[in-house]
């Protein structure tokens, strides 16, 4: 774990971002085992709302359902600490904020129209270039939320494919889609403002249903079929929306409808 109290890159980010909270504590590392679980591991003294805690590699990135990220350098691994103050039903909205911010970043950096796939992912061509990872604390009178972004940026796929291991999903970078290198301070400045945009404008005064409406008018997941792994057991189904809770909603043969939640282990065909 090495951390750079005063590098470059901490400080051209500090002066550029133009929010009220997001990215006012920045803790940043050469190279660390998760900054998930860093972010996760600080005492509420030594955080607020709108600490992110980066580093220019992971040796241990965590994804989803205990799965790992490969984070070599030239990526953008970030974990966000968030302070809610809303009902925690509707901290299951914060991946779907973190996912529009970081298309909508992406759209205005790059020009690609990226599309989401339930419950985190952002693709590109139907390959993987980022995703989202909520991790919640509620053992605390101060509730402790923190999201996680881990961006394929200035890397070269082979470097996470050759390393996947049954993944349905290839990975694509910005890199190989753009056919240059991105500038990751203005990139992570974009995603910072746009996430205090959802936050503050839609999820903390309770619109979670157009947070919802946005999040589907990003995807082409629906009508396509999915697999959802239960242990040993599995089912099959298509995909026809996304309910007001977050959960997706698949047809499966006998034409009946299945609520799927954030923890499923879901494989789209």
């Amino acid at each position: 774990m090495i951390l750079l109290d005063d590098s470059d890159f901490k400080t051209k980010l500090s002066n550029s971002l133009k929010t009220n909270r997001m990215g006012k504590s920045i803790i940043f590392f050469k190279e660390l085992d998760s900054t998930q679980e860093y972010a996760l591991s600080l005492p509420i003294s030594k955080s607020i709302h709108g600490t992110i805690v980066m580093a220019i590699k992971q040796i241990m990135g965590k994804g989803r359902i205990g799965r790992t990220w490969i984070s070599p350098e030239g990526g953008l691994w970030m974990s966000i600490i968030l302070r809610p103050d809303f009902d925690v039903a509707n901290i299951i909205f914060i991946q779907f904020i973190g996912a529009l911010a970081v298309v909508n970043a992406l759209k205005e950096i790059t020009k690609i129209d990226c599309k989401l796939k339930w419950p985190n992912d952002v693709l590109i061509n139907g390959k993987k270039v980022c995703g989202i990872l909520v991790d919640v604390n509620l053992e605390n009178e101060i509730k402790n939320i923190v999201m996680g972004i881990g961006l394929n940026a200035n890397i070269d796929s082979s470097s996470i494919n050759n390393l996947l291991i049954n993944s349905s999903t290839k990975a694509t970078t910005l890199r190989e889609e753009v056919g240059t290198d991105i500038d990751l301070v203005y990139l992570i400045k974009s995603i910072l403002e746009k996430i205090e945009y959802y936050y503050d404008n839609l999820l903390a005064k309770n619109k979670t249903s157009e947070i919802i409406l946005r999040w589907k008018e990003k995807s082409n997941m629906f009508g396509k079929k999915v697999v959802v792994y239960y242990g040993n057991a599995r089912i099959m189904g298509e995909v026809t929306d996304i309910d007001q809770s977050g959960a997706l909603l698949i047809r499966l043969n006998d034409r009946s409808i299945k609520k799927i939640f954030y923890y499923s282990n879901v494989t789209f065909q």
